[in-house]
C-alpha cells in the first residue's frame, strides 16, 4: 500500500490503516472508517436520525475486535490534525485516489485540489466593503471528497478577509454524490472546515438535492445548526 503514496504527510495515516489490515481489505477499512466518523459528527448535532445512524455505526463496529477499534479514533485524530495544519487541501480525496480506492466503473477521477482552487479563485473576487457581503451558496452535484467546495470556501474567505466578517456566517455549501463513501468523505471534510452545509447521498440525475430536501439521506454539518444559520433559515424560509 505504501508504495503508491507520494506525500510524506500521509505516512501516519497509512501506517494506522496498515496496522489493522490483517483480516480486512483496505477498501473495507476506508469505507467503514468514513461511515463511523460521519455518524459520530452527525449524531453530535442532529438528533432526528440519531437512532438510524447509531445502528449504521454499530454495524461497522461489529466487524472489528476491541483492539482494532482502538485504532479508528487515532485515524480520525490524524485526519483532524492534517486538516488543521493545512485546511486548503482535499486530504481524504487525494489519499483515496493515491490508495487506488476510486471506482473506475463509477467514473471516480477526482479533480486535483490545485485545479479546484484555480476555478474557485476565478469565481470569487475581492469585495469593496462589508456592505457588499451577502449570504451565498456553493454547490457540487458530483462532489467526490469535496475538493471544489473546500476550494470555494477558501476563495470566498480570502475575498472578504479585509472586511473582518466571518465567512462561515455567509457561505453555505451543498453537495451530492452517488457513492456513500465519497459523500461521507465530503461531509467529514466540510464539517471539519467549519462551514454550514448539507451533503446528500444519491443519484443527482434521478433525485437531485434541493434546498428543501430534508430526509435521512441528507447529512448536515455542525455549523448548519449554529444560531446564525438557524435564524437565517427562519427568515428566508429554507429548511
Amino acid at each position: 500500500m505504501a508504495k503508491i503514496i507520494t506525500k510524506p504527510q500521509y505516512k501516519e495515516l497509512v501506517r494506522l490503516y496498515s496496522s489493522i489490515m490483517g483480516a480486512h481489505q483496505l477498501w473495507e477499512l476506508w469505507e467503514d472508517s468514513m461511515i463511523m466518523f460521519a455518524c459520530t459528527i452527525s449524531n453530535s448535532v442532529d438528533k432526528r436520525y440519531r437512532s438510524e445512524r447509531e445502528s449504521l455505526y454499530m454495524s461497522c463496529v461489529a466487524k472489528y475486535t476491541r483492539e482494532e477499534m482502538q485504532v479508528f479514533p487515532k485515524i480520525f485524530g490524524e485526519i483532524v490534525k492534517q486538516i488543521e495544519d493545512n485546511p486548503e487541501q482535499d486530504l481524504l480525496g487525494d489519499l483515496y485516489m493515491q490508495l487506488d480506492l476510486g471506482s473506475h466503473w463509477h467514473g471516480q477521477f477526482f479533480t486535483p485540489y490545485n485545479v479546484c482552487a484555480m476555478m474557485a479563485n476565478m469565481e470569487y473576487h475581492k469585495v469593496e466593503s462589508a456592505d457588499e457581503v451577502k449570504p451565498v451558496t456553493a454547490s457540487d452535484c458530483a462532489c467526490g471528497g469535496g475538493a471544489l467546495l473546500i476550494a470555494a470556501a477558501h476563495a470566498y474567505r480570502k475575498s472578504i478577509a479585509h472586511t473582518g466578517l466571518n465567512p462561515q456566517h455567509y457561505l453555505c455549501l451543498y453537495a451530492q454524490d452517488l457513492s456513500r463513501t465519497t459523500a461521507m468523505m465530503c461531509y467529514i471534510q466540510l464539517s471539519l472546515q467549519g462551514y454550514a452545509g448539507k451533503v446528500k447521498v444519491g443519484d443527482t440525475l434521478m433525485n437531485p438535492l434541493t434546498e428543501k430536501d430534508n430526509g435521512s439521506d441528507i447529512w448536515y454539518t455542525p455549523m448548519w445548526f449554529s444560531d446564525v444559520w438557524m435564524i437565517r433559515r427562519m427568515l428566508g424560509g429554507a429548511r
